[in-house]
């Protein structure tokens, strides 16, 4: 209900996509990626990523891994495997240390699987309830209404369920 009623709001003040500081947008039938400024956006919806989507994924992972700040994901389903993950890793030198990651998601089930992820790597993913903009915008090292914008940037490139 919530994710149905944030993407109506989304919808009723569309964020322009054309602004000069987001590149890279893609849209996909399981995902969105936005990079903007040097935050990539990515918002999944409730299918899993599908493996040509999460591969136009990784292409972007690799060509930013050198300005990326941080990353902003919005969950709506499943998020990727423990294998998709790892194409991911596979992008970036071993010693890449991955920017600080804010995951929002509703469900209880990704925010566990964030924190084990943690477990394995330098603590730069958190996952949070959507609307906790202080805590993530803490976490990222940006402003509240900086990841207010992001947000809305993922809402706008997230696809819809078929």
């Amino acid at each position: 209900m919530l994710a149905a009623q944030r993407r109506d709001e989304a919808m009723t003040d569309p964020v322009p996509l054309d602004a000069p500081d987001i590149q890279d947008v893609v849209r996909t039938r399981t995902l969105g990626v936005a990079y903007v400024g040097t935050v990539l956006v990515v918002a999944h919806n409730a299918q899993h990523p599908a493996a040509d989507d999460w591969a136009r994924y990784c292409e972007l992972i690799a060509r930013h891994q050198g300005t990326a700040t941080a990353q902003l994901v919005l969950a709506e389903g499943p998020g990727p495997s423990a294998t998709q993950r790892q194409q991911a890793l596979n992008q970036v030198p071993k010693d890449y240390v991955i920017p600080p990651t804010a995951v929002f998601t509703e469900s209880s089930l990704v925010r566990g699987v964030v924190t084990l992820f943690n477990w394995f790597s330098p603590r730069s993913m958190r996952a949070f309830v959507p609307g906790d903009l202080r805590g993530a915008a803490r976490h990222l090292g940006l402003g509240e209404d900086q990841v207010r914008r992001l947000v809305a940037i993922g809402e706008a490139v997230r696809p819809a369920v078929p």
